[in-house]
């Protein structure tokens, strides 16, 4: 049953993750993983950063800037020779003057690359690339694509509408940059339809990929890594550059990108490393740029492939198995204390593993399965405290006012050993039956109204029932003006030592029901009351144990041979040889009883007596008294426990 209602819970899960419900968790554990991961800063030397801040537009009192100022820009940069040059500024229209020596420049160097806006697919929010640049394969597209939380966590290296095929500028710098060492584009292993760069082959992004569900997959994407950390790139200022306030040595032979960066000119994205930093930090488009333009090289030089995911069926079957965990192991965490230490060591564990697959270049799901741990544990620890809510009730019922506290405890303790599927099982047991009568309640009942008899008889089984009780007994049942008792029940008793115990106990309780009974004659005899005789009967052996009645009323009993036995020695009280009726209590014991009492009681044997409805004679003892009383009083009880 814990296990359905795991699967169940880990199935609930499934479906709000398939929804979308828990994307945003996804994505929030890949940010966190991916800052934790790269919390140390690893430069990145072959990518520089030059941008236009706000002072060098407070420079050139314009914007944007003017060809002119543009082609000092990049003429300054290549006084520097680095590999190539990305410029992330739309120049779909001449900025004049300066555009014919900008056209000149851009047409004559072949090492510099320029944006254009893909847009839509209907072709809405198209910018071109400059028209010196227009058909040639030195225009890059700029777009990024942006999570709906307003993460950019995919790049894009091909966009196509079905009219126009483009390639990124990160793809465009990178392919330029490579070339050199002898790096270009192959097919892919194992599918050839896919981008291979060295070793690396890129698999296009899906849209259910890791966390994602439903995203837009247009175009050729992948998830970036966003390796080196914070700020890994060297950066200078336009300014710097057309000022000559740079290391020759860092520009050289490296990918230079340019664009601005600039509090009046909106130009930024936010990344993982900007979701945890404070309010309103943001990245740069040319960082993004150059995080993507890093990882491209990477792949393509070091084998650095971009981070992996499951399949659905996978990350599903990745989900159900922490699911299911929880409501295995969750059946032994019952205590509020476990259960918090085990889910929030189940939750450690998950973070550890899925950390660790990162690390290793995998993205695996942590919200939904740590949800279904959380989900399933709860919802199994849910129906295991209502059912032993319904145990404990029914045990309680069963024993409660009938048992010591001590005793109602160590029941509830080991009530696995007799207690399955909600209700007591039946079970065969060794114990020692106690029954007593009264032996003159018929002239009593005549001489007292109905509420004095039943007053004065509640008295008296108030009294006898608390010494059963106090000697580790179960009062199985009141028969009229009688009691049964058992001793040993119903945790079983499993060495010798044990059974032996129980019938010490029952004869203790005997010997103290003769010494209280004394008291209550004394009292009844100085109100007027009448006086009794009891006789008790004890009688040690097997016996069937459960539960008899009805789902209306139902009782917790004892029945078999040996419960017949005790019963017949209290009635051969009334006849034994050597009763007398001075006798306030007589104790009949059978041999079995006898034998387990060892030479602690002083017993007097009356001899084989042929007692009613059995067909062989059972030897028979009375007892006299303890032999050596504590302090003039009867010993105290031992109430055995299971061991």
């Amino acid at each position: 049953m814990s296990l359905g209602l795991g699967i169940l819970a880990c199935l609930v899960v499934v479906v709000l993750r398939s929804a979308g419900y828990l994307q945003f968790l996804e994505l929030g554990s890949y940010d966190a993983y991916l800052r934790v991961r790269e919390r140390h800063t690893v430069p990145e030397p072959r990518v520089v950063l030059v941008q236009i801040v706000e002072g060098d537009i407070q420079r050139i009192q314009q914007w944007p800037p003017s060809d002119d100022r543009l082609a000092d820009l990049l003429e300054a940069i290549l006084n520097y020779h680095p590999r190539v040059i990305g410029v992330d500024l739309y120049r779909d229209f001449a900025v004049p003057p300066g555009t014919q020596r900008l056209n000149a420049l851009l047409a004559n160097n072949p090492s510099i690359f320029c944006i254009e806006k893909f847009g839509d697919a209907a072709g809405g929010g198209r910018v071109l690339g400059p028209p010196a640049l227009r058909g040639t394969e030195r225009i890059g597209f700029s777009d990024v694509t942006v999570d709906s939380d307003g993460v950019v966590r995919r790049g894009l290296l091909f966009l196509d509408d079905g009219q126009n095929f483009s390639l990124s500028l990160p793809l465009r710098l990178a392919l330029t940059y490579l070339a050199r060492d002898g790096v270009s584009p192959q097919a892919g292993e194992p599918n050839p339809e896919y981008l291979r760069l060295g070793p690396t082959t890129f698999v296009p992004f899906e849209g259910n990929d890791g966390g994602y569900v439903g995203a837009d997959a247009a175009g050729y994407q992948y998830l970036l890594d966003y390796r080196g950390g914070v700020k890994p790139f060297t950066t200078y200022t336009m300014s710097d550059v057309l000022d000559g306030h740079v290391d020759p040595a860092l520009i050289r032979d490296a990918i230079v990108i340019t664009g601005v960066n600039s509090v009046s000119v909106k130009d930024e994205f936010l990344t993982p490393y900007d979701r945890f930093a404070s309010a309103g930090q943001t990245t740069s488009g040319i960082a993004v740029h150059a995080y993507e333009i890093s990882q491209l090289l990477r792949a393509a030089l070091k084998g650095d492939a971009p981070i992996q995911v499951l399949g659905d069926r996978f990350e599903n079957l990745w989900v159900l198995l922490w699911g299911v965990l929880a409501a295995i192991l969750g059946q032994f965490a019952r205590s509020g204390l476990r259960f918090s230490l085990f889910a929030v060591g189940g939750l450690a564990a998950l973070v550890a593993v899925t950390f660790f697959a990162f690390i290793q270049g995998w993205w695996l799901p942590v919200a939904p399965p740590g949800l279904a741990w959380l989900t399933a544990s709860g919802v199994v620890a849910a129906y295991l405290s209502n059912y032993e809510k319904t145990e404990k009730k029914l045990l309680m019922d069963l024993f409660s006012k009938n048992v010591s506290p001590a005793v109602a405890d160590e029941l509830w303790k080991h009530r696995d050993s007799f207690m399955q599927g909600g209700r007591l099982e039946a079970q065969t047991l060794p114990i020692t039956v106690l029954f007593s009568d009264l032996a003159n309640f018929t002239p009593v009942a005549e001489r007292l109204t109905p509420t004095e008899l039943l007053n004065w008889l509640n008295e008296y089984m108030e009294t006898m029932a608390s010494l059963v009780t106090q000697y580790g007994g179960v009062v199985d049942n009141y028969i009229g003006d009688a009691i049964k008792a058992d001793f040993g029940v119903p945790v079983p008793r499993t060495t010798e030592a044990e059974i032996r115990q129980d019938a010490v106990n029952a004869v203790s309780c005997a010997l103290a029901m003769r010494g209280q009974l004394e008291q209550l004659n004394e009292f009844w005899s100085a109100q007027g009351s009448p006086q009794v005789r009891i006789r008790v009967g004890i009688a040690t052996g097997s016996v069937v144990a459960g539960c008899l009645g009805s789902t209306q009323r139902i009782k917790y009993t004892t029945i078999g041979d040996v419960v017949n036995t005790a019963a017949r020695l209290e009635s051969f009280g009334k006849e034994a040889p050597g009763s007398s009726p001075d006798t306030q209590c007589e104790v009949l014991l059978s041999d079995r009883t006898a034998e387990c009492l060892g030479d602690r009681f002083e017993l007097e044997s009356v001899g084989v007596a042929s007692l009613k409805g059995k067909s062989e004679g059972v030897m028979v003892y009375r007892l006299l008294g303890e032999k050596q009383p504590a302090a003039g009083k009867i010993a105290t009880p031992v109430v055995v426990a299971n061991r």
